[in-house]
């Protein structure tokens, strides 16, 4: 069933496995301020899991994933999350070091699951 994230209709599950998918990565500069990944808007998608890497061995970074209430990353740690539907990651990198987000990102599809399966099996 479809869902809508962020005023996107997102109709791939997480974990669907008709779905094509790939991998993309964006850096972060140290200090840059509250910087936002919207992957509709960058690669045409939807991360389907997202790796955040805090590469400052000194200070914190927080990030927000969907718009949901921040979450403090401490000196030099990372944080996956698998299986959901991201649309948008907003992060602040601390101020001597990069943060580094890895994502798998599949297209937005027009269709559903269940559409695309049954046009694979025929």
């Amino acid at each position: 069933m479809p869902q809508i994230i962020q005023g996107y209709r997102v109709t791939v599950k997480p974990n669907d496995t008709t779905s094509e998918s790939t991998y993309v990565s964006d850096v972060i500069a140290a200090g840059a301020g509250a910087t936002t990944i919207h992957y509709p808007t960058l690669y045409r998608s939807i991360a389907i899991s997202v790796a955040i890497k805090n590469q400052d061995a000194a200070n914190t970074c927080s990030f927000s994933i969907n718009g949901q209430p921040a979450i403090t990353l401490s000196a030099g740690s990372d944080q996956n999350i698998n299986g959901q539907n991201v649309v948008s990651v907003q992060v602040t990198p601390g101020a001597a070091g990069t943060t580094d987000i890895l994502a798998q990102v599949t297209p937005m599809y027009l269709s559903t699951e269940q559409a695309r399966f049954n046009r694979a099996r025929g």
